[in-house]
Parts: C-alpha cells; structure tokens; sequence
C-alpha cells in the first residue's frame, strides 16, 4: 500500500526523469544546431570568393548562419561544383566533399526545396562521376516535377527573395541572356532534324526580342559581354546537362522549350 511519503517520492523521481529527458532533447538539439553551424562555417571554404561573398551577404544573420533551405541547397551545390571542376584535389577528397554536397542537398530537401530536388537529380545523373545512379536521378527529378510548395512565412519569402536578386541591376539582363542561350541549345538540338524544338523563323524572333531587351538596357558591348560570360561559366553544367536531356525529342521538352521562350517574351513587356 502506497503511502502519502512514497508517493511524494514517487512524484519527485517523476518530476527528475520528465526535466532530464527534457533536459537531453533539448542538448542534442542545440548541439546538433551548432554541429551543422559549425559544419557550414568549415565548409565555406570550398565555395570561390564571390560564392562565398554572395552566401555571407544572403545567409548570415548577425554572427550565425541561417538554416534555411535556400542556404543549404546553394551550399551543397556549390560544393558539388568545386569538387567537379577541380582537377588539383584527389579522388579521396573529391569523395569527401561529394558526400558533404550530397548531405547539404538532401537536408534542403527536406526542408521542402524544389531547387535541391534538381540538383540532385543532376548529380546522380553525371556519367563521369562516381555517384551515377540514374535511379536516384530518377526519382529527384520526378519529385522535381511533382514538388508542390507548402505555404512561405514572410521570413522564408524575403530569404529567397534575397537570392533572387542577387544582382539587382542585372538581374532580368542575366535572366534573358541564361534564357537565349537555353534557347539555342534547344534550337541546334534538332536544327537538321524533321521534328524540331524552334523552327529558324522561331529563333530568329527569340534572338530579336532578346536584342530588344539588351538595347533597352543601354550598356556597352564590353558590360554586356563580361555579364554574359559570368552567366556561361555559372550556368555550364545546368547548359551541359539541358543538351543531354533533350537529346530525345518528347511532349515534355518541347513543352520546357515552350516556357522558355514565353519567359524571355515576359522580360521583354514586363
């Protein structure tokens, strides 16, 4: 039989064990918070200084570095890109950072980043890299495909707001010139063939409403040509994998040619 005594000190030890898993959640969770800050300080050092610039000015909030799925896709991808382009480092090291870039990714994924899911797909996607799993590319780009975003806070909103506008003056110049040069790709895909992507007439209006956006914008060839060989050298493995993708000529490509095309028309009235 329990007496008044006993149950006090049954409820006492009660009270201790309820704080101290309180307690433990709460240490893996704070710690693990400053693991992955920790990690993402490390890990800035192997993005190129205007990458880093670029990640500082869009992801840091007073001393940390915000979480945000934003952050961590364009993490994981730049990541990705060092490790790739970079003929200096082993194989070792080159498995070392894939992993890393794998791990930002698939964390901005869960985090609900359509972004992410591309980049993924991507990666897995590479011939020439050890990760090639066209399953797991597969599976990326239909979620891709699928991803439907769950409704942004204000704060999510005016993060990727800030990504978006990275370069304020240049933003829709760049958009346009990224969006000609998809454009071409589509067009030489299936130049010679019957079935084709843009028919000579078609490329000749996109290349005309994209001069119109370039005069409208007034700045010299130099300018011009300094941004368009910045958006080239950012922009070379998403053009490489484009030209693989629509090797094939379906509904589904030419339909992405399609919006291509409309969102360079969209520049030009907006």
């Amino acid at each position: 039989m329990f007496t008044l005594k006993k149950i006090y000190k049954i409820k006492l030890v009660f009270e201790k064990l309820i704080f101290s898993i309180f307690f433990l959640g709460f240490y893996i969770f704070t710690n693990g918070i400053l693991a992955i800050q920790h990690d993402m300080k490390e890990d800035l050092k192997y993005l190129e200084k205007k990458d880093k610039n670029i990640f500082l000015i869009k992801c840091k909030k007073k001393l940390e570095l915000l979480n945000h799925h934003e952050c961590l896709n364009f993490l994981g991808i730049k990541i990705f890109l060092h490790s790739y382009k970079n003929k200096d480092i082993s194989q070792q090291e080159v498995d070392i950072l894939q992993k890393k870039s794998i791990y930002y990714l698939e964390t901005a994924v869960q985090k609900n980043s359509r972004e992410a899911l591309k980049n993924l797909g991507w990666i897995y996607s590479i011939k020439e890299s050890s990760l090639q799993d066209l399953k797991k590319s597969s599976f990326h780009f239909s979620n891709f495909y699928k991803f439907k975003a769950p409704q942004k806070k204000r704060s999510d909103e005016a993060l990727e707001n800030k990504f978006k506008k990275k370069n304020v003056n240049n933003s829709d110049l760049i958009l346009a010139i990224t969006l000609i040069k998809k454009i071409e790709i589509f067009f030489e895909a299936t130049k010679y063939n019957k079935r084709k992507y843009f028919t000579n007439e078609e490329m000749k209006n996109a290349r005309d409403v994209f001069n119109k956006i370039i005069q409208r914008r007034n700045l010299s060839k130099s300018k011009i040509a300094e941004i368009e060989k910045k958006v080239l050298a950012n922009n070379l493995l998403i053009f490489s994998f484009l030209k693989d993708d629509i090797k094939v000529f379906n509904k589904k490509n030419m339909t992405e040619a399609r919006k291509e095309f409309e969102k360079l028309k969209f520049l030009l009235d907006d």
